[in-house]
């Protein structure tokens, strides 16, 4: 599974990585940054790596690649050495009600400057790992910095800090809370909450 070790895109993405230092690296992968995905704590995380081996269908997906066409990111050319697409799975766990995990995974599209808005994309835990069915993109209508995921009660949950349409890029000034459930046939969103950062 891919929810502690990152995967990329871009053949050249080891090169790019091996220049970041430690700490640098830490920063990129942590909270507030376009390629960022966390897990509400250690044992979410590890709960949601043995649900999805559990199910042997989604634990060895290159979900970079997946994720790429779904994010349908503006590519310039040629194509340059930042332009790596990251994806961390964040939560797994039955949304369907199949008897089945789903997967959720963080995303955004690539930038050399300000950070692109955190979306999360949940794939059909029934699907073939050559072939993960897209269900849905949650998160779209917010413009988050930062994303926590949790499943719970068959829901999934979302919570970050976002930027409203008079903040700059820079600095998040809203904490958003979303919920969205599965009415067979797409997610709806049940909560959208939005609490300015004071």
């Amino acid at each position: 599974m891919t929810s502690l070790t990152e995967r990329t895109s871009h053949p050249r993405a080891r090169r790019y990585a091996a220049w970041i230092s430690a700490a640098s690296l830490a920063v990129a992968l942590g909270g507030g940054t376009a390629n960022a995905a966390t897990v509400d704590s250690a044992a979410a995380q590890a709960t949601a790596t043995s649900a999805a081996n559990a199910t042997g269908r989604l634990d060895r997906v290159d979900w970079a690649s997946v994720v790429e066409p779904a994010l349908n990111c503006p590519k310039p050319k040629p194509r340059p050495a930042w332009y790596v697409v990251r994806a961390r799975v964040a939560a797994v766990g039955d949304l369907t009600r199949d008897g089945r995990r789903e997967t959720v995974v963080v995303s955004s599209c690539p930038t050399s400057t300000s950070s692109n808005p955190l979306i999360a994309f949940v794939y059909d835990g029934a699907s073939k790992p050559s072939a993960p069915h897209l269900l849905g993109k949650l998160g779209k209508n917010r413009y988050f910095k930062s994303l926590k995921v949790a499943i719970r009660g068959g829901r999934v949950h979302l919570q970050g800090k976002a930027l409203s349409d008079q903040a700059p890029r820079c600095c998040p000034d809203l904490i958003v809370s979303q919920t969205y459930r599965w009415d067979g046939t797409q997610f709806r969103k049940t909560a959208d909450k939005a609490t300015r950062i004071t």
